[in-house]
C-alpha cells in the first residue's frame, strides 16, 4: 500500500516534469524568432537623386509567423515644445506593413515611405527623407512586429534595438549577415 502510494506520487511528479519541458520546448524553442538587421539600408534610386531606406527582418525561428504586422516609429524625446519633458512616437508608413506569412528562414527588405508624413511632422518636415527624420534631436527609431506563431496560434510581438542616425549605411543587405542574414 505505501508502496504503491510512494510509485503514484513519483509518477504524478514526473508527469508534472515532462508536461513542463513540452510546454517550455514548445513556447520558448521551437517557436518563430524575428531577426533585425543591425543597421538601416539606405539605397541610391536608379534615375533619381533620391534614396530609400529598408529595414531588414528575418524569421530565425522553427517555425513560419502568420497574420505578420509590421510598425516602424519614430521616437523624439522633446519633439513637443510645449511639454519638453514628453516623448512622441510617430507611426510611419512601411511599403507593406502587413505579411500574410513570413516562412520559417525567410527574410524581408522592406522599404519607409516618408512620403506620407503624419501631421504631426507636417508642414516642416514635409519633403524630407527618412535620414533627416533621424536628425532630429533625441530621434530614435524602434521597429516592432507582431504575428501568430503558425502551430500554436500564440499572437508574439518582437521589438528591434532603437536605431539612430549612426545606424544607417549606404549599403544593400548581404546574403551572408552572420551566415544567416537577407
Amino acid at each position: 500500500m505505501i508502496m504503491n502510494a510512494v510509485e503514484l506520487l513519483i509518477a504524478m511528479l514526473l508527469g508534472i516534469i515532462a508536461s513542463l519541458m513540452a510546454w517550455w520546448i514548445l513556447t520558448h524553442s521551437l517557436v518563430p524568432k524575428i531577426l533585425f538587421a543591425p543597421f538601416i539600408s539606405k539605397v541610391k534610386v536608379k534615375g533619381k537623386e533620391d534614396y530609400k531606406f529598408r529595414i531588414g527582418i528575418r524569421n530565425i525561428g522553427n517555425r513560419d509567423i502568420i497574420d505578420v504586422e509590421i510598425i516602424i516609429e519614430l521616437i523624439i524625446k522633446g519633439f513637443d515644445k510645449d511639454v519638453p519633458s514628453n516623448t512622441s512616437y510617430i507611426q510611419l508608413k512601411l511599403n507593406k506593413p502587413r505579411l500574410p506569412k513570413i516562412k520559417k528562414k525567410n527574410q524581408w527588405a522592406l522599404t519607409i515611405n516618408t512620403t506620407n508624413l503624419p501631421n504631426s511632422l507636417l508642414p516642416v518636415y514635409k519633403n524630407k527623407n527618412f535620414e533627416d527624420l533621424l536628425r532630429i534631436e533625441n530621434a530614435e527609431a524602434k521597429i516592432v512586429v507582431f504575428g501568430y506563431d503558425r502551430f500554436s496560434g500564440t499572437r508574439k510581438v518582437f521589438e528591434s534595438k532603437h536605431y539612430t542616425i549612426n545606424d544607417i549605411e549606404e549599403k544593400l543587405f548581404e546574403k551572408k549577415y552572420y551566415g544567416k542574414y537577407l
